[in-house]
């Protein structure tokens, strides 16, 4: 199968050196910073404009990457009502015929982490990072539920501001950040605006957008690498798993009959999660945006790629973007997810 990626020019940019004369004091690297960032947002349709988006939804295609060959095309689909509701829905995992989709993102201060399993799957088990396990039979401790609650709202908040950075080139509510200009990247291919961009819970990453165009072209930081864990199914394949969740299944390919069984089974995943979680680097992520078009008088980014470690990993294509439409508020549903 192919490669997701195409050549991204901008690769290159990153690697470049940080121009010399770089401004020293504070004061002057956020006007610097306030600066380059006027220029983006005027490249992105104008402030005006970019004030005026309250709403915005899309659908389309997800491919990820294993090794060197692509996964099938899955859809998803993504909503947000600025400046505080967030929500996307993707496939995470494919087991034969069955889908398993996640609709995660925050209404406010509420998480919104919701995992639709099809039916008639038993023994499976579906870890969303630090939160712990979901499984009939398989309740986490109230400790462990408000942890995974954090985490969950923490991540989904993240994802939108890495996100939102490529659309309006601005902070939000639902995640302040702040900004501080550090200089050029140069290479063959032309110059970067970099900009230091940090915000709660230690985000930090650089924005990079092109000294010619004005327009966000990737991000780049420094997190370690996802968890990874042996997934099989009956069958001996590999399900193809996704944002941020991993799906195992028990060695008998049933579901635990026992509280003892239930035990013993967790105990298990939880002792191999902690040996994968020791042997976990802290890696480069990158986030490219590309194909920019014009959605109702702003510059939309329709294609996101993701590389982790210098290796790609996602590519989302965007194919129908609303601006400004009304949003059924059940999307923004904490409890069930609306979609």
């Amino acid at each position: 199968m192919r490669k997701v990626f195409s050549h991204v020019v901008v690769a290159v940019l990153a690697s470049g050196s940080i121009m010399a004369g770089q401004a020293a004091d504070v004061s002057k690297v956020i006007t610097d910073a306030n600066k380059v960032l006027a220029e983006v947002r005027q490249a992105l349709g104008g402030e005006k404009k970019l004030a005026g988006v309250k709403t915005l939804s899309a659908t389309g295609r997800a491919t990820r990457v294993n090794g060197d060959t692509s996964m099938p095309p899955t859809d998803f689909e993504m909503a947000m009502e600025l400046p505080d509701k967030y929500v996307r829905k993707d496939v995470v995992a494919t087991l034969g015929n069955a889908t398993i989709t996640r609709t995660s993102g925050f209404n406010g201060s509420a998480p919104i982490d919701v995992v639709d399993t099809p039916p008639a799957m038993p023994g499976m088990v579906f870890f969303r990072g630090p939160g712990g396990p979901t499984t009939p039979g398989m309740q986490p401790t109230p400790e462990q539920a408000a942890e995974a609650r954090k985490a969950s709202l923490r991540s989904s908040r993240q994802d939108f501001a890495r996100l939102t950075l490529g659309m309006f080139a601005a902070s939000f509510d639902a995640y302040p950040l702040q900004f501080a200009y550090a200089g050029q990247a140069e290479s063959p291919d032309g110059k970067a605006d970099v900009i230091d961009v940090t915000g709660p819970d230690e985000f930090a990453l650089k924005l990079f957008t092109d000294a010619g165009s004005h327009l966000p072209l990737m991000l780049s930081w420094m997190a370690k690498e996802p968890l990874q864990m042996i997934q099989t199914n009956r069958a001996g394949g590999a399900p193809g798993a996704g944002s941020g969740m991993t799906v195992m299944q028990n060695g008998g390919g049933r579901a635990p009959t026992t509280p003892e069984d239930s035990a013993r089974m967790l105990s298990d995943l939880q002792e191999r999660m902690k040996e994968a979680e020791a042997k976990r680097r802290v890696v480069e992520y990158r986030l490219y945006y590309s194909d920019y078009q014009d959605i109702s008088g702003v510059k939309i980014p329709m294609r996101l790629q993701r590389s982790i470690d210098g290796k790609p990993v996602e590519e989302l294509t965007l194919e129908k973007v609303k601006v400004n439409a009304k949003i059924d508020p059940k999307k923004f549903d904490a409890a069930s997810g609306g979609f």
